[in-house]
């Protein structure tokens, strides 16, 4: 009788190692120097210690791969983000702006990553339609917060809660992601203060008309 011996799939706890190890090594090679277009899924798996079929066990392609980078990314800064509100603990202006210093440094922690989300949503539609739906997220929750000060008598009933986060939010992106290339790391305080204040003032307690 003839045995047959099936490929066993990996254990799920061993799967989330080995994609912890990809991402990781993925994005120290971006810190590195490398550009995320040049490299292989070769090197990306011999940097993260593993077999080229354990990549593709993890990630269907090198842009599932960045689109996994650029979701974690973006849900670690819309942690440091949720508990802010424009009248809770913490709120007003002084508390946004502290928000925003946090973002930038966070973003300047991974600004290799951010270059690499950047620069290839420029050519791929995937990853253009994962980072702009990523974006919404933010958009959602700035708009809840708007209609929010708007039910509370705080926020001018004329604004377009819609509206005006979507120009928040897409306008901030740019702001940070330029900022951060920049390297004009002493800036930080001055451009997460202006990021709160425009807010502020010319949303959250913007005059009615």
């Amino acid at each position: 009788m003839t045995s047959t011996t099936r490929r066993r799939a990996p254990d799920s706890d061993r799967r989330s190692v080995v994609e912890g190890q990809i991402l990781a090594a993925t994005e120290q090679l971006l810190r590195d120097g490398s550009s995320f277009t040049d490299l292989g899924v070769q090197r990306i798996a011999a940097a993260a210690g593993v077999a080229r079929s354990s990549f593709y066990v993890c990630f269907r392609d090198k842009t599932d791969l960045l689109i996994r980078l650029a979701g974690t990314l973006k849900q670690q800064v819309l942690d440091l983000a949720q508990d802010w509100h424009p009248a809770g603990p913490g709120g007003g202006p002084d508390g946004l702006a502290a928000v925003f210093r946090a973002i930038i440094a966070f973003y300047r922690r991974h600004a290799d990553l951010l270059g690499a989300i950047t620069e290839v949503a420029a050519y791929d539609p995937a990853v253009a339609g994962f980072w702009n739906s990523e974006l919404d997220r933010f958009t959602d929750r700035t708009a809840e917060l708007i209609r929010a000060e708007q039910d509370a008598g705080r926020t001018a009933a004329d604004i377009d809660p819609v509206i005006a986060a979507r120009v928040m939010t897409w306008d901030g992106n740019r702001v940070i992601a330029r900022h951060v290339a920049s390297g004009e790391e002493s800036l930080d305080a001055a451009v997460a203060r202006e990021l709160a204040l425009i807010r502020w003032h010319g949303v959250y307690r913007r005059p009615a008309g």
